[in-house]
C-alpha cells in the first residue's frame, strides 16, 4: 500500500464538510474534545453518518470499528434495539409536557435503589450541568463557598470549574475554586489546614485521566487526605462519576477507592447515546438541594429518562461490566504484543474498559498521531490523545479484527 501519512482519512464528501465547518464554526476549542482536530486534522475521520453496534460509517461511507463510543455514552453499542425501542415507544405517547412525565419518578427511584446512601436524585441533560449543581448544592448545606478541586481535572464547561482557557478576567469567576496537584496527600493537607473552614465539598473524579497523558489511580494516602479533611472540617465529598460511571464499577467508581461521598454524578453511559445525566445526594441534603430553583425546558424529556432505564436493566441484565472487562483485556494483550512485535515501546494505562495507549520517546506526538491515521485507513478508530472505551458490542470477533488492525498500523508506523 502507498504512504497515505500525508493525505486526510477524510473522502470528499467529508473534507467539503470541513470546508463549511470551517467558514462557520468558531473553531478553537468550541466542541474540541469532539472533533477530530483534537486528533489533528485529517487523522481521523471528522464526520460521522451513521453508526450501529461498534462501528461507525463517516460521510463518505467507510466504515470503522470505533473505540471511541461517542466519548463514553455508548455502552451497550451504537443504536442497541432494546433502548431505541423503548425511546420510539415513549414519543409515540409523549416527549415533553406541561409538568412532570411519571417516568421522571421511574428513573430517579431506579438510581436511588442501586445506590446505597443516596435518598434523592434529580436527572437534567448533560454531566457539566449535574456535576454544577452538585457545587450548588453543597454550598447551600454548608453554607460556605470554596470547592477543593484537582489541577486540569475536567468537570464540564461551566465558566467556573471548565479547565480552559486560563482565567484572565474570569478569575472572579474561578477563584472559588481552589485546584492542586492529583495524588498530592500533603498538598490536600495543607490546603484543609489553610482554608478547611471555608471549603464546602471536594469535587472528585475517580481518575487522573486527560488527554495526551498516562492514566493515574489515586493513591491511599492521597484518598486518606481527603477523608480526613473531610471529616475534620465537615466539607462534603462530591464525586464526579459522568465520564466513568458504570465503566470502573457496575455501582459507582467511588467504591474503587473505598468512599462514600455525599454527592454522586452520572452522564454519559447512563442513556446510552440519549441525552440524560443525574446528580443524587443524600438524606442530609434534601433540604438544601431544594431550595435551589435548578430547571429547564428540556430537562424533562421522557424518551432519555425510559432510554437510561432500559440501558441499566440491559447492563445488570447482561453482565455488562463484566462483559466491558473482558473485550478490554483481550484488546490490552493483543495491542501490547503488538505493538512489541514491531518494535515499538508504549504505555498502556488505565482499566482495561478505558485505556489510554501512548507511545514513548514521543513528545510531539508524531508517531502517536501516524499510528492512528494508518489505523483508520484499515478501518478502526483509536484516538491518539484521547482515552478509547469499550462497548458490549465489541465481541470477540471484532476485538481480534482490531487487534490485526493496529498489529499492521504498528508496522507501517516509523520508530523512534
Amino acid at each position: 500500500m502507498a504512504n497515505h501519512k500525508d493525505e486526510p482519512i477524510d473522502g470528499p464528501v467529508g473534507r467539503k464538510l470541513w470546508l463549511r465547518a470551517d467558514r462557520v464554526l468558531p473553531g478553537g476549542g468550541i466542541y474540541f474534545s469532539r472533533s477530530a482536530d483534537m486528533a489533528g486534522r485529517g487523522v481521523l475521520p471528522g464526520f460521522i453518518a451513521s453508526a450501529e453496534g461498534c462501528r461507525v460509517t463517516d460521510a463518505d461511507g467507510r466504515s470503522y470499528i470505533d473505540f471511541l463510543c461517542a466519548n463514553g455514552p455508548n455502552i451497550l453499542g451504537y443504536n442497541h434495539p432494546e433502548v431505541e425501542a423503548a425511546v420510539n415507544e415513549q414519543a409515540q405517547t409523549l416527549t415533553s409536557a406541561s409538568l412532570f412525565p411519571p417516568t421522571l419518578v421511574e428513573v430517579v427511584e431506579r438510581l436511588v435503589e442501586r445506590s446505597p446512601g443516596m435518598a434523592w436524585g434529580v436527572v437534567s441533560k448533560n454531566g457539566s450541568e449535574v456535576v454544577s449543581l452538585a457545587g450548588r448544592v453543597a454550598r447551600q448545606h454548608t453554607q460556605r463557598r470554596l470547592l477543593l478541586a484537582f489541577t486540569s481535572a475536567y468537570h464540564g464547561n461551566d465558566p467556573e470549574l471548565a479547565s480552559s482557557p486560563h482565567p484572565g478576567v474570569l478569575a472572579d469567576l474561578t477563584g472559588d475554586v481552589l485546584r492542586i496537584p492529583w495524588n498530592d496527600g500533603q498538598a490536600v493537607e495543607d490546603t484543609f489546614r489553610e482554608h478547611g473552614e471555608q471549603i464546602a465539598a471536594v469535587l472528585l473524579n475517580p481518575l487522573d485521566q486527560n488527554p495526551r497523558q498516562k492514566t493515574r489511580n489515586a493513591n491511599a494516602d492521597f484518598v486518606a487526605a481527603i477523608e480526613s479533611g473531610r471529616a475534620h472540617y465537615g466539607s462534603l465529598l462530591a464525586f464526579d462519576d459522568v465520564r466513568h460511571g458504570f465503566r470502573l464499577h457496575p455501582y459507582g467508581s467511588h467504591h474503587l477507592l473505598g468512599i462514600e461521598p455525599d454527592l454522586t454524578t452520572y452522564g454519559k453511559a447512563l442513556g446510552n447515546g440519549h441525552a440524560i445525566s443525574a446528580l443524587l445526594g443524600t438524606e442530609a441534603l434534601r433540604r438544601s438541594a431544594r431550595r435551589i430553583l435548578f430547571t429547564s425546558t428540556y430537562m424533562f424529556e421522557a424518551p432519555p429518562m425510559c432510554a437510561a432505564m432500559k440501558t441499566l436493566e440491559i447492563y445488570d441484565r447482561e453482565n455488562v461490566f463484566n462483559r466491558i472487562s473482558d473485550a478490554g483485556t483481550r484488546l490490552r494483550t493483543g495491542i501490547l504484543a503488538a505493538a512489541d512485535a514491531a518494535g515499538h515501546t508504549i504505555s498502556y494505562t488505565g482499566p482495561d474498559t478505558m485505556p489510554t495507549l501512548l507511545f514513548e520517546d514521543d513528545a510531539e506526538g508524531t508517531r502517536q498521531q501516524r499510528f492512528a491515521r494508518e489505523a483508520a485507513e484499515l478501518g478502526a478508530i483509536f484516538h491518539p490523545a484521547l482515552n478509547w472505551n469499550l462497548s458490549a458490542a465489541h465481541g470477540d470477533a471484532e476485538i481480534d479484527e482490531a487487534i490485526a488492525i493496529a498489529a499492521e498500523a504498528f508496522k507501517r508506523t516509523p520508530g523512534a
